[in-house]
């Protein structure tokens, strides 16, 4: 015997349905807070600034400079990641001490970023 008509069969679809998509809601709103609460545990994060604001004397410069001058006349026509690695710096530290030498004349470079290499210019004076 068939007791259910397509009408009740039609209410608990619409029931079943309406309950699904209440559960799907209190998903995605339990996912969102979850997302925006570890956003604002640590709000500093993203707006940090990455320089301390702390400039290196000109004589650390200066005696830099010369080290670098030194391994540029050791290994001529090398890359800044040979001549950082001969040093033990990071390339960003050797930056400013290599357009000083280029500035005075006593290296040159020849290419274009990574495949830059440096040559010294002439003896280091006495």
């Amino acid at each position: 015997m068939h007791t259910r008509t397509p009408a009740t069969l039609e209410a608990k679809i619409e029931r079943l349905v309406r309950e699904h998509l209440l559960a799907q809601q209190l998903l995605v709103r339990a996912a969102v807070e979850r997302a925006f609460s570890a956003l604002s545990v640590s709000p500093g994060v993203a707006t940090q600034r990455r320089r301390t604001g702390v400039r290196r004397p000109s004589s650390a410069v200066a005696d830099l400079a010369e080290r670098l001058l030194e391994a540029v006349q050791a290994c001529p026509g090398e890359t800044m990641a040979v001549l950082t690695a001969r040093m033990g710096e990071k390339s960003r530290a050797l930056h400013r001490p290599m357009m000083r030498l280029k500035k005075e004349g006593r290296v040159r470079s020849a290419g274009e970023r990574n495949a830059t290499r440096y040559f010294p210019m002439g003896k280091k004076a006495a």
